[in-house]
């Protein structure tokens, strides 16, 4: 079994409704203690040696998360679900921060707190592993259909027909209608804060499945990068049960506010169809719904009512796509920043601008740029593919055009700076021989040889990476060595001539007076 504290101050919330709520033993926990504040449930840490603390925000005694942060030093492997009656942003990062597994509000849903039990159960070991897998393969089946479903609508292919979808996915469909939606979560700074989004997601999944249920028996859900994809197979369809099964969905989706200041959930339906065949299409004027979210902010998109204008695309011209690769291969964030904001406001000017044609824009962008920089090397590892799924985070047209500023731009600096470390090593080689080597009779053509550069090349390279050509260096470097010989007792300054390269004496010597202000006689004896 699997040890459990709980710590809450209401002992109405902690004894009638944490205890009673779940059926603790069926999913393989034991509530060892409880603890009206966050003292006691140190005590409770220190003498139970709980896998999980569940614990309000508010605790007497220390707050939740200073009881967090003193229960890691005591038991640095312990869970922690918090449990909050209020919403409160920095509490969720904070909480977060600190490895919480989960972050609930009250009132506590039965269903929330049993999915999120038994995901910690099977991360921990598992007594309730067999009904979680149970669960999670069915859940995996309904991704792989929904994987087949989008793979089709993007193809514009028929879906499987409904002996396909129930001997591969069990997925059954009989006479009825079907259709596809898209719930599509925006929230403020998902990119920042990951986790967190991610874990509100998770939330969402729950509150779809749980709403669904109420809806039809037959349906499948998956999270994906364009939201949260559902197919449902309705005997007839209800309007009006349709209409508050999904605003509900939303409106308990949007009153997840613990962990993002701004959540805006877009319902996008796609059309109803009788055969299954045709919920690709179906899902396609979801997809298309769900992209116009950028140019037309509403919370309620359906095909049936909308005029979609798929043919309605965006084509880059080709000088204007020549000026982004020119830009990029020049790695000149500057100019492709003026580039892309002239493109923009062109593109926002539009009639009839859609979110399709904003994806267009966005894609051609991306192209264009990323095939100037391979002229200066490779990109970033995933890096378009991070674009992606990075434009799926953008809640509206500006969003998008922020995302190709900052990550092109950071991509560009990358890139830039990779040029200059490549350039700068032939040069730090080139220093090193002309140390070596500063004694001999040096020429540019013996230098650039000797670190493989065509001399015309090296000369231009040297000068930009050093500021000073290539014999001015040379005769920087020998003066220099000529003053540390000269300041000792045993040399001349023929000798010292010598010894840095120089065969005549008088040259040598008006090189060194104009270096130094004096002659090499009168340095030597101001060194004495």
């Amino acid at each position: 079994m699997l040890r459990v504290v709980l710590a809450d101050d209401e002992n109405k919330i902690l004894l009638l409704l944490l205890q009673k709520l779940i059926d603790w033993k069926r999913l393989g926990y034991e509530i060892v203690g409880t603890a009206n504040d966050g003292l006691r449930a140190l005590e409770l840490v220190r003498e139970k040696q709980p896998h999980l603390l569940i614990t309000d925000v508010r605790m007497p005694g220390c707050s939740g998360i200073e009881l967090i942060q003193r229960a890691k030093e005591l038991q640095p492997d312990l869970h922690f679900i918090i449990i909050s009656g209020y919403r409160k942003f920095e509490y969720a990062q904070n909480a977060l921060k600190y490895g919480v597994e989960d972050y609930l509000l009250k009132p506590l849903k039965q269903e929330e707190l049993t999915g999120i039990l038994l995901r910690l159960s099977d991360k921990l070991g598992k007594e309730a592993a067999l009904e979680f897998q149970l669960k999670k393969s069915g859940e995996r089946q309904q991704e792989l259909l929904m994987d087949v479903l989008q793979n089709a609508a993007e193809r514009q292919q028929p879906f499987l027909d409904t002996a396909q979808a129930y001997v591969g996915y069990g997925f059954r469909f009989t006479e009825g209608v079907c259709f596809a939606a898209l719930i599509k979560v925006d929230v403020s700074n998902a990119a920042q804060y990951q986790d967190s989004y991610q874990i509100m997601i998770r939330h969402a999944l729950e509150i779809v499945r749980r709403e669904l249920r109420s809806l039809t028996d037959i349906y499948a859900v998956s999270a994906r990068k364009e939201g949260i994809a559902v197919l449902l197979h309705m005997r007839e369809y209800q309007t009006v049960e349709v209409t508050q099964c999904f605003t509900k969905i939303r409106k308990e989706i949007e009153q997840q506010r613990d962990m993002f200041l701004y959540i805006r959930c877009t319902i996008c339906l796609g059309g109803r169809k009788f055969r299954l065949e045709q919920a690709s299409s179906s899902m396609r004027e979801a997809l298309w719904c769900c992209r116009d979210r950028l140019c037309r902010a509403q919370s309620w998109r359906d095909a049936e009512t909308e005029q979609l204008a798929f043919d309605q695309r965006y084509c880059m011209g080709t000088a204007q796509k020549k000026r982004f690769q020119v830009a990029a291969e020049c790695l000149d964030e500057e100019r492709f920043e003026q580039e892309l904001d002239t493109c923009f406001r062109a593109v926002l000017s539009l009639e009839d601008l859609s979110g399709q044609m904003l994806e267009d824009w966005f894609y051609q962008v991306l192209e264009a740029c990323l095939y100037g920089m391979q002229q200066n090397g490779q990109a970033e590892e995933r890096f378009e593919e991070n674009m992606e799924e990075k434009f799926w985070l953008c809640p509206d047209a500006q969003s998008v055009f922020q995302l190709l500023r900052q990550e092109i731009g950071r991509e560009l600096r990358r890139l830039r700076d990779e040029r200059s470390l490549r350039e700068m090593r032939p040069i730090t080689e080139a220093k090193r021989y002309m140390q070596q080597h500063y004694r001999e009779a040096l020429r540019l053509e013996d230098v650039s040889s000797a670190v493989g550069f065509n001399a015309t090349y090296f000369s231009t390279l040297f000068k930009k990476e050093t500021g000073q050509n290539f014999m001015d260096y040379l005769t920087e470097l020998r003066i220099s060595k000529a003053k540390e010989l000269l300041c000792g007792e045993t040399l001349s300054v023929q000798d010292v001539a010598e010894m840095v390269g120089y065969s005549d004496l008088k040259y040598f010597s008006r090189l060194f007076k104009k270096a130094t202000g004096v002659s090499p006689s009168d340095y030597k004896k101001l060194y004495k």
